[in-house]
């Protein structure tokens, strides 16, 4: 099977680093074995032996099927190493732990010392080099491996194509424009997952066709669901599928062409749009726009899950925050939707957590501010006063907006669409009436109201009328009536600070 190509402007600038002595390197990559190519061009083009080490595998020449003796454990490797007296790469897979270990750091400072002396150096990689103590860091020189482009992806796929042809005579159905379509559905997977998905595809009936993309999507939400944090979502048709929030609506669709097209946008002086937050009453639809901004941007949705962000075990919620991150960005452009992010960012005492809660906010903060990815990050926000002031700067999100409750006009085209949507004809309700009758209701209680009474008029086996209705209107205790002070204080907070999503001031 082919393997994953190396990205060849890396090689040199990683080359670069090495004739300027940097002994210790840390690839910052999801995708180990693209790691291992890289290293390998890298080796060739210098000339240098690369020797490869996994834990109790021990250390073996890059060709060799025997490892050097005694190099099995992460000290005994690093004991060679320091040994060792010729320019050569070493490439340690699965050896952060040395980090956390005060007598393998101290081994490796010595390493350090001896590989300043030429141009050979240790390898790591890995998505948690920004954790790094301060005694790591100082030895430690960080790399990104970028994503790859399209048409490394390109390349890759058609050598693999053309090794399973060898193998099997392969029905080949695709255009050259459904090619395009399965590389934008493979983007943000490692080469290792793709070849597993296509492999898999292939198999079923050893034919390549459109199919292979649906195959291919599906395949990616596992992945990525599986990944632990994020998660593929559906999206709505676009923006006008909403009702109400208008002048959200206008400020993304004047934006929706510099994104599409940061070049573009550049040249006219515009930096394209970062995201915004969206803040208000539970159920006024904040969900709802997300989706619905992925659906007008033609992008994927791709949710951030708060809740399975942090774990008990240290280190590790700041590798979920960095996993994610770097694949959110490898698939770009996206629509990345935090959803309720003040789960995932409120203030809590450090020392409780050991600074866990501390550092992932800031390297989120950074990430927010620096980053180059077209990702359009929509997060959602129930309670402003959870969030650190920090979060709120601008330069974070280029705009706040403040949801609230849906006005006369807005309540009658939620009922339009929600009784359209269960394939009723709304013209045949009072909707007007329904609207008036409930005042102070969010989206998500006039859907209710439409479900309920559904139910009611299936139950005595008979259609829907606007008397059922307005029944299930007078049954519902709304929000409004139910969180009325804490309304008032998201109202309060947003009058000056953030920016009207419906036709309605926030005007004292």
């Amino acid at each position: 099977m082919p393997r994953p190509p190396a990205p060849l402007h890396q090689v040199h600038d990683i080359e670069v680093l090495l004739r300027a002595h940097h002994p210790v390197l840390f690839l910052e990559t999801i995708e180990d074995e693209r790691a291992e190519v890289l290293l390998e061009h890298l080796a060739d083009h210098m000339s240098m032996p690369l020797f490869k080490w996994q834990p109790l595998r021990g250390l073996r020449a890059s060709g060799a099927t025997s490892p050097l003796t005694n190099t099995g454990q992460l000290d005994q490797c690093l004991a060679h190493i320091r040994s060792h007296t010729r320019p050569a790469l070493f490439y340690l897979r699965d050896a952060e732990s040395m980090f956390d270990d005060a007598s393998l750091l101290a081994r490796l400072e010595e390493v350090h010392q001896i590989l300043w002396q030429h141009q050979g150096a240790i390898v790591l990689s890995g998505v948690g080099s920004y954790e790094l103590s301060e005694a790591a860091a100082r030895l430690v020189t960080c790399v990104t491996l970028e994503a790859p482009s399209d048409e490394e992806y390109h390349g890759y796929l058609s050598n693999l194509l053309r090794d399973l042809r060898t193998r099997q005579r392969v029905t080949m159905r695709l255009r050259s424009e459904d090619v395009r379509s399965l590389i934008d559905r493979l983007r943000g997977l490692t080469f290792f997952e793709i070849k597993k998905i296509i492999t898999q595809s292939i198999a079923e009936d050893w034919s390549f066709d459109r199919g292979a993309i649906l195959r291919a999507i599906e395949a990616k939400k596992e992945i990525v669901r599986q990944s632990g944090v994020l998660e593929l979502s559906s999206a709505v048709g676009s923006i006008d599928d909403i009702a109400g929030l208008e002048q959200l609506k206008e400020w993304l669709r004047k934006r929706k062409a510099a994104f599409a097209d940061p070049h573009g946008a550049a040249a006219f002086g515009l930096s394209p749009p970062r995201g915004v937050l969206l803040l208000g009453v539970p159920g006024c639809g904040k969900s709802l726009s997300a989706k619905a901004v992925a659906g007008e941007y033609g992008l994927p949705l791709v949710r951030l899950d708060p809740a399975r962000l942090y774990t008990k075990y240290m280190g590790e919620t700041e590798k979920n925050l960095k996993r994610a991150i770097t694949m959110a960005e490898h698939m770009a452009p996206i629509v990345l939707w935090i959803d309720e992010i003040e789960k995932a960012f409120a203030p809590s005492g450090g020392s409780q957590d050991g600074g866990t809660s501390q550092r992932v906010f800031g390297n989120f903060l950074s990430w927010m501010q620096e980053r180059e990815a077209p990702v359009f990050v929509v997060a959602t926000c129930n309670d402003i006063a959870q969030l650190p002031p920090e979060m709120l700067r601008k330069g974070r999100f280029d705009e706040i907006f403040f949801v609230d409750l849906p006005e006369a006009d807005a309540r009658v085209e939620i009922y339009r669409l929600q009784i359209a949507a269960r394939k009723r004809d709304p013209e045949a309700f009072d909707l007007e009436m329904l609207a008036t009758a409930s005042d102070g209701f969010s989206g998500a209680e006039i859907e209710q109201v439409v479900v309920s009474a559904l139910y009611a008029a299936y139950a005595e086996d008979r259609e829907l009328t606007t008397a059922d209705l307005r029944a299930e209107i007078e049954k519902t205790n709304p929000l409004s009536m139910t969180m009325s002070e804490k309304i008032d204080e998201l109202r309060a907070w947003a009058r000056g600070r953030a920016v009207a999503a419906g036709g309605s001031s926030l005007g004292g």
